[in-house]
């Protein structure tokens, strides 16, 4: 398993448009690298127990990594409407860090595709993408979801995402 404050590192520091990565924006998208690499190689990289949330798959495990890691920043920001949010963001850029064993080829390939699928989406259609992932779309909210056996399932019936 890969600790949850690497994969955020690199998702902050390589991702575009560092003003949209809202801790729910970026706890999505740790949930989004879980679910390619359940569907690429059959288990997630995280050991996160994801939830169906009101809000689609949300847990706490991503923010409290953030919290706990003294190379993240959260910042306190307004989004286009006016109303308020928090940003991540690194303290400092520790690019030569990210690549000495903390994250394989095969991690950075999953990121980087996560990155690659989600940059160009506003947050209207970046949490449509997330909606229509096969574990949010075929289960219901408050429960547990099994990224795993869900990627089975998924494959099985002939489904990309």
């Amino acid at each position: 398993m890969v600790k949850i404050k690497y994969l955020v590192r690199y998702l902050v520091e390589f991702y575009p448009y560092k003003e949209e990565l809202s801790k729910t924006r970026l706890t999505k998208m740790v949930y989004l690298v879980d679910w390619y690499n359940a569907l690429k190689y059959g288990d997630q990289l995280t050991d996160i127990e994801w939830y169906f949330d009101h809000y689609g798959p949300y847990v706490v495990d991503v923010y409290d990594a953030v919290k706990e890691d003294q190379r993240l920043l959260i910042k306190h920001d307004v989004t286009a409407y006016g109303s308020p949010k928090q940003v991540v963001v690194l303290k400092e850029s520790h690019f030569e860090f990210l690549f000495k064993s903390k994250l394989d080829e095969s991690t950075v390939e999953i990121l980087n595709q996560v990155i690659e699928d989600t940059k160009l989406l506003y947050w209207t259609d970046f949490i449509q993408y997330v909606y229509s992932t096969y574990p949010i779309n075929n289960n219901h909210r408050y429960t547990k979801l099994n990224l795993s056996k869900l990627a089975i399932e998924c494959k099985t019936k002939g489904i990309n995402i």
